[in-house]
């Protein structure tokens, strides 16, 4: 036996970790909540915007354009081309487009584990790095932005990938990585933007290697930039004009049935930071995960109740308030940007938290929303989590107190994950039972002749196969005209619209915080009538579980019919 003991690997006190350990840590952990999250239905999504990817990748290989409905429309649904192309790519290979995205959605957020980990490794120590790591890889949020078929998580792997090329000064990789995130969404611009800043500051010149990168990164996004402007006369997907419209639209219904904050919603973006701040409390800080006793909330006439744990509440005024004081008083007493900027240990952590920064003011002044489960602001989880920890194991001095707040973090973590698997259930049940049954329906019932538009477009063109119209303005930009100017239904009547395809139902009240038929202005029209001829919708309870923290659909989906109203004698 005793032999045998010495023939072991066993690490002997002192002796670093293997190097091996944190990646096999990271990806047991990151597959294994993976696997968990995908029981109830293993390659179906929680979200509608996935499959507007999905039918781009598949036109693209099936017919050789990027179009959604057919070659020539003037817009651009997909706001990530580097998304499309590597479905595409598995599409080609003869694997699903489900399959594929699963895959690569798990294998981003297993290298996002891994790259934050070598990223703060150098000032944070090996053990403070990896509990950043598994605490970010295995959130509730990032598990769901891994699993909904988006590129969301592929985002911040390139941008972190970037970032530790940009602490090697690999100029030329870097370049690359940069027109890479601009081509996974186009706001990653905004990390080149951080780092030819800081650069400049630092050298106080333009320093060659700078240029190189900017070459190289112009060289492999311009093309895409160029071809949409010369397709569109946009240098942005089109995709993002119909998401401001909407947004700023739906904003503004949302804020006139809450008391007091009707005259607010006229500038939504003043409502950005209380948004988040509220998000991140009651969706991720333990508000809705947290077990009772807990208080009930109803904040309007749209009858959507919310809860909030009194172990939450107690959690953030006994740990969380001390801990932001004390980075707060931390950071305002000694200023250490000159020195941040010289060591290139730390240029990469003020580049990333300065990334942050310009990423949630584009969102403040462009699309003043956090998104589906916050994905539009994915970077603040990285930032809260790895905030956190750092705090609480290089801050707090009290050894009592730091392991409070490290059980609290833990806990509150634990909670989040198994939240966020409930959320995750309701979302798949809520498309399967009534966005795919409502897709389905279409394909069996449409007759020939018939047109359909609709808001939420993706599993609908996705699993009915037939063209639609989409009045969500992603590949039409001229919605957006239609809309400001009231001409919606002379719109409909000129491109010969016979259904029309809503997630809401007229007349019906708590279906959600907005009514998209009074949104658009097709609630009570003068020209048609609308006749209903099919529902779709699951159980109100496991509607909010899902609703509630991802604002991710109405309750129903309900299909109409087009009736002209007889003229006026």
């Amino acid at each position: 036996m005793a032999s045998l003991a010495n023939k072991l690997p066993l690490r002997q006190p002192g002796q670093p970790a293997p190097r091996w350990l944190p990646a096999m840590l990271i990806t047991a952990g990151v597959l294994a909540a993976s696997l968990w999250y995908l029981r109830p239905t293993p390659l179906e999504f929680p979200m509608d915007d996935t499959y507007i990817h999905f039918v781009y990748a598949r036109n693209l290989v099936e017919h050789g354009h990027l179009m959604f409905n057919a070659p020539g429309e003037s817009g651009v649904g997909s706001t990530s081309l580097l998304w499309v192309l590597l479905l595409a790519a598995g599409y080609r290979l003869g694997l699903s487009l489900h399959l594929t995205a699963k895959a690569l959605g798990i294998a981003a957020l297993v290298a996002t584990g891994m790259l934050l980990f070598h990223l703060l490794r150098p000032k944070a120590g090996w053990g403070l790095s990896l509990a950043c790591s598994l605490l970010t890889a295995l959130s509730g949020s990032l598990l769901w932005f891994a699993l909904s078929g988006m590129e969301t998580v592929l985002f911040l792997a390139v941008g972190l990938t970037a970032l530790l090329l940009y602490r090697q000064a690999r100029w030329v990789w870097l370049g690359v990585a940069l027109g890479l995130l601009a081509l996974v969404r186009p706001e990653g611009l905004a990390l080149a933007v951080v780092i030819g800043l800081l650069e400049v500051w630092r050298a106080r010149r333009v320093p060659v290697g700078l240029l190189r990168a900017a070459a190289r990164a112009a060289l492999v996004c311009a093309p895409w930039f160029i071809y949409l402007y010369a397709r569109t006369g946009h240098w942005l997907p089109t995709s993002g004009l119909g998401k401001q419209l909407t947004t700023t639209l739906a904003l503004s219904f949302a804020m006139q049935r809450v008391e007091g904050l009707a005259e607010v919603g006229r500038y939504p973006q003043l409502l950005y930071l209380p948004l988040w701040i509220i998000y991140l409390l009651e969706f991720v800080l333990g508000g809705a995960a947290l077990p009772p006793p807990r208080l009930q909330i109803e904040l309007s006439d749209a009858r959507i109740p919310y809860w909030l744990s009194l172990w939450a509440l107690l959690g953030w005024a006994v740990v969380l308030t001390p801990l932001l004081w004390m980075a707060g008083r931390r950071l305002a007493r000694q200023p250490a940007w000159r020195r941040w900027l010289d060591e290139a240990a730390f240029r990469p952590l003020l580049a990333l938290a300065l990334w942050a920064v310009l990423h949630n003011l584009i969102y403040m002044l462009v699309l003043p929303t956090p998104g589906t489960a916050s994905r539009y602001g994915a970077l603040n989880h990285i930032l809260l989590w790895c905030g956190l920890a750092l705090t609480i194991f290089r801050f707090v001095e009290s050894k009592r107190f730091r392991w409070l707040c490290a059980g609290w973090l833990l806990v509150t973590a634990l909670c989040n994950t198994v939240y966020w698997n409930s959320v995750y259930d309701a979302n798949l049940a809520h498309m399967q039972q009534v966005r795919i049954r409502a897709a389905r329906y279409l394909a069996e019932n449409l007759a020939v002749g018939d047109f359909c538009a609709a808001v939420d477009i993706g599993a609908l063109r996705f699993y009915a196969g037939a063209p639609l119209l989409d009045l969500g303005g992603l590949v039409d930009p001229e919605l957006v005209s239609v809309y400001t100017s009231g001409r919606l239904e002379q719109y409909l009547a000129s491109r010969r619209v016979t259904c029309l395809v809503l997630p809401d139902r007229l007349a019906a009240s708590g279906d959600g915080w907005l009514e998209l038929s009074g949104v658009i202005g097709v609630a009570s029209p003068p020209l048609f009538h609308l006749q209903e001829i099919a529902v779709f919708a699951i159980d109100r309870e496991q509607w909010l579980v899902g609703y509630r923290p991802t604002m991710n659909y109405q309750a129903t989906v309900t299909i109409y019919r087009l009736i002209n109203n007889p003229a006026p004698q």
